[in-house]
């Protein structure tokens, strides 16, 4: 690497100045000349001469038509210890000196400003001051991260970072520009700035090859708007750059370079972008980029493939926007623990941000929109500054926007904006969206590649054994609930114009599967809770079943309550807790508008103030020797007839039938039979099957005494 000099004075390390101009007063500057062969590589494709390090540029001046020097260079002395020789000066202020200086300069078209560092002269500044180079450079920093040139004065400083990412970009626009101006002054701009900044180009160049990099180099593949690959509870996400800013250290943390990012998500309303900031550690040596906690997607190894997959995933968010029923079978992250969590999860699911946002009352996040402002003047994309978000480290929290109007008539109604994606805000998607688990009764975020569309079983309700016509009558009743478009009301608005079915009778006769049939026969969820999920505490069961009461009017889902004694039995002068949970429950199921399915195995001590509200009574009994036997061969048939030794239909199922037991207990025995016959691979003997149900009859008979 040559080297370029200055003639200086010998004690010009304090700023003091001694006559002289022998080759002992000659010191090197700090700053080197980059090879001949680095600069021609950063000037590659355009037609334009570089200037020496430090030169001021006269020649090239008259050439691009410029009635000055290019370069104003300026050497800060500053006196150390009171070591300065007194010297002659105009002025008898020093400030008028420095003022004397600008106003000599005003008219060159760069100030480049060095100070004397370690025996060497550095780089602290430059400052454009030529018009048409403002120009410019107005049109190549566009839109990079919240860079305002008028506030930094024109003014750039080491390692000229923006100038460094936008250095294809200069040059594309010399080029091809047509305005002679505007060229001659991009030219001026590139032959200076060449050898300052050809090593930071060079060195992108070579991390762009090896894929490695140093901490201190970090900053140099971050480029504002660059597409990077980051991870989201372990999922791999393609978020676009807004900003980096470099972490000083400090008594709890390493030196890191925090990366601003967006992607898009959804609100329950909108769809739009939102922010994160992923933090890279200080480290020694070099990395390779792609172990980074988020890279570049310039560096995968098939670019193609990967925005293929993402945008197919983008498609599918796409689709789930609102609310979805699905079923997923993967992993979860709960939303209601101090910390997010991950948990399996396997079964049904409701997709639905707009329920979590409500039922949790939390504000929704305000997301910036897809289609962009835009400007008139310039007819660029507007950014408001307040939409990038500032690092984490910065603020603790923020203050939730307040919406001073909603278009949303009533408290169930959505307000949806499903505009269509573009591919490239597809690839954007968040992989995770939330939800609600209809077996955990949590919310969490759900893996967008886990969800799977609904399977109905219509066959439940085929299977559904019920004497008489009660199974026709408990779907007339929830079908005509369903297509009713009948507004009859109580004089009190929306008061008692829910359905609610009360199932009362023995265990195991088929009370909750009816409900789940009638679910499934429908295509709606069924919210199944039990006295244990609601809680015992008057306050905790008022709340939880405002939630389940809001969700299932909200998703047009069937409530089931399970088991629901407690809450149904008669009130006494004895028990004023029991008492006030029974006042509660009756109080939120009178303006409750959705279907509620009630079972209690004690129909005899329910309170009176319920049974006005029941709208169908549905008791259940020990099912009959004929209803038996078609339940053994439901299940024999749902476990696979050709595991079982005999016939169906037969003298066997006969005798099996003949034996009082409840739906439950057949199937725990059909499942008791396979577990030991299963080690053996053999089938099922009638033999065996009748043996167990035998035992099991004796056993409750004993149990029953």
């Amino acid at each position: 690497m040559a080297r370029t000099s200055v003639q200086i004075p010998r004690r010009s390390v304090h700023g003091d100045y001694v006559d002289g101009d022998s080759s002992e007063n000659e010191e090197v500057l700090g700053e080197t000349q980059p090879a001949t062969g680095d600069i021609a590589a950063v000037l590659e494709g355009v037609d334009v001469t570089p200037l020496a390090l430090n030169e001021d540029g006269v020649a090239q001046a008259v050439k691009l038509g410029y009635s000055s020097k290019l370069i104003s260079n300026w050497y800060q002395h500053t006196c150390v210890y009171n070591s300065c020789q007194s010297r002659w000066s105009e002025f008898a202020v020093v400030d008028d000196d420095e003022a004397d200086l600008t106003n000599r300069s005003a008219l060159v078209p760069i100030v480049h400003r060095h100070a004397y560092v370690n025996k060497h002269w550095i780089t602290t500044s430059i400052t454009v001051h030529d018009t048409a180079m403002r120009k410019v450079l107005t049109e190549v920093l566009n839109k990079y991260q919240d860079l305002d040139m008028e506030l930094e004065n024109w003014t750039f400083a080491p390692p000229f970072m923006p100038l460094v990412h936008r250095w294809d970009v200069l040059k594309k626009y010399q080029s091809t520009t047509m305005d002679e101006l505007l060229k001659s002054a991009a030219s001026a701009l590139l032959a200076f700035l060449a050898p300052i900044i050809a090593s930071s180009v060079i060195s992108l160049q070579a991390t762009t090859k090896t894929g490695k990099v140093s901490f201190p180099n970090v900053w140099q593949i971050f480029p504002p708007n660059a597409l990077v690959q980051t991870s989201f509870f372990g999922v791999d996400a393609i978020c676009r750059v807004l900003k980096y800013k470099k972490r000083e250290a400090d008594r709890c943390n390493p030196a890191g370079w925090v990366i601003d990012i967006e992607y898009v998500d959804w609100n329950g309303e909108n769809s739009g972008y939102t922010t994160t900031t992923i933090t890279i550690w200080d480290f020694d040596g070099f990395r390779k980029v792609t172990n980074l906690p988020v890279f570049p997607i310039s560096f995968l190894a098939d670019i193609e493939r990967t925005k293929s997959a993402m945008i197919e995933r983008g498609r599918k968010f796409e689709r789930l926007r609102g609310y979805k029923f699905m079923i997923s079978n993967g992993v979860k992250i709960l939303l209601e623990t101090e910390k997010p969590e991950q948990r399996p999860v396997a079964g049904k699911v409701c997709v639905d941000a707009y329920a979590y946002y409500r039922s949790c009352n939390i504000v929704k996040p305000v997301l910036r929109s897809l289609k962009p402002e835009i400007d008139e003047n310039s007819g660029e994309d507007v950014v408001e500054d307040s939409e990038l978000s500032d690092t984490p480290y910065e603020s603790n929290f923020t203050v939730a926007a307040v919406e001073m109007a909603s278009a949303a008539k009533g408290p169930a109604e959505r307000i949806e904006e499903l505009y269509p994606l573009t591919d490239e805000q597809a690839m954007m998607a968040t992989p995770w969206l939330k939800g609600f688990d209809l077996k955990s009764k949590d919310w969490c975020e759900l893996k967008v590649d886990d969800l799977k569309e609904m399977t109905w079983n219509d066959e439940a309700f085929e299977k559904l054994v019920l004497p008489g016509g009660e199974k026709d009558l408990a779907w007339a009743f929830v079908e005509n609930k369903s297509i009713s478009t009948t507004e009859f009301d109580d004089f009190i608005p929306d008061k008692g114009r829910g359905l609610i079915i009360l199932m009362f009778g023995p265990p195991g006769v088929g009370k909750t599967f009816t409900a789940e049939a009638v679910a499934e026969r429908s295509r709606v969820p069924l919210y199944s809770i039990s006295a244990g999920d609601l809680g015992i505490q008057p306050n905790e069961v008022e709340k939880s079943l405002e939630r389940a009461l809001e969700l299932c009017r909200m998703w047009n889902a069937m409530l089931l309550l399970d088991e629901a004694d407690v809450f149904l039995g008669a009130r006494t002068n004895e028990s004023l807790a029991r008492n006030e949970l029974v006042s509660i429950f009756l109080t939120k199921l009178e303006y409750y508008q959705g279907i509620l399915f009630l079972t209690t195995n004690r129909i005899s001590s329910i309170d009176h103030a319920f049974q006005s509200r029941v709208d169908l009574f549905l008791p259940y009994h020990d099912l009959s020797t004929d209803a038996r036997a078609t339940v053994w061969e439901n299940f024999i048939e749902k476990a696979g007839r050709e595991k079982f030794e005999f016939e169906t239909g037969g003298e066997a199922v006969a005798k099996l039938a003949e034996l009082k037991l409840n739906g439950r207990e057949i199937k725990n025995l059909i499942k008791s039979a396979q577990l030991l016959s299963a080690k053996s691979n053999a089938k099922v003997t009638m033999e065996r099957l009748y043996m167990l149900a035998d035992k099991r009859v004796q056993a409750l008979g004993m149990l029953d005494a």
